[in-house]
């Protein structure tokens, strides 16, 4: 397991009025966000699988689901996902590490060397939706 990121000072992050700093828990928020913007991901899973089996992780929790490194002040992103099931999953993974890296290096300017997809299960859309829809009910 790799340690967690100390505070990212973007480009430009430091001024006489004071300095920038971004905690890895803002890193995670834009990761997740980018990654539900892509077609195919239907969830967040935790980097860990249970019984062989991924874990989908909560709104609440997906944060979870990404690990983000430093090396020579650049990023290294890892994300975890759940992907629809007969799609083509090379094409997605391509669309998230691009959404990925786009959006971090938009909003912080810091560059990312790498965005390491992890994909760690596929399930049927339909029954995942319902799945949801029932969750949401208790």
């Amino acid at each position: 397991m790799r340690p967690k990121a100390p505070a990212i000072h973007p480009r430009y992050g430091s001024s006489p009025r004071g300095k920038i700093e971004v905690l890895p828990n803002a890193i995670h928020s834009i990761a997740v966000k980018a990654m539900y913007e892509c077609y195919g991901v239907l969830g967040i899973a935790s980097p860990r699988l249970r019984n062989g089996e991924a874990i989908l992780l909560t709104p609440e929790q997906s944060n979870q689901g990404v690990r983000v490194s430093v090396s020579n002040e650049q990023l290294i992103i890892d994300v975890y996902v759940v992907l629809e099931y007969g799609l083509r999953i090379s094409e997605i993974a391509h669309n998230i590490m691009s959404s990925v890296k786009f959006s971090v290096e938009k909003m912080l300017g810091v560059p990312v060397a790498q965005v390491n997809v992890n994909i760690q299960g596929l399930i049927h859309g339909p029954t995942f939706q319902e799945e949801i829809r029932e969750r949401k009910k208790y």
